[in-house]
């Protein structure tokens, strides 16, 4: 089984991806084929929860 190690930043834009109920749309088309406003919805709740700062500063 592969390991994914995934950035804050990914796991994320998962979390928000999930939440919006867009999970299966993803594994369907991938990024690319979400639209505009469902990337925007994503970016916003992205925006709407900063990262913590980095502990490698």
């Amino acid at each position: 089984m592969t390991n994914w190690r995934l950035s804050d930043r990914e796991k994320r834009k998962y979390e928000a991806v999930e939440r919006l109920g867009l999970t299966q749309r993803l594994l369907e088309s991938g990024w690319p084929g979400l639209s505009a406003k469902e990337a925007g919805r994503i970016g916003g709740s992205l925006h709407a929860r900063p990262l913590p700062p980095s502990s490698q500063e």
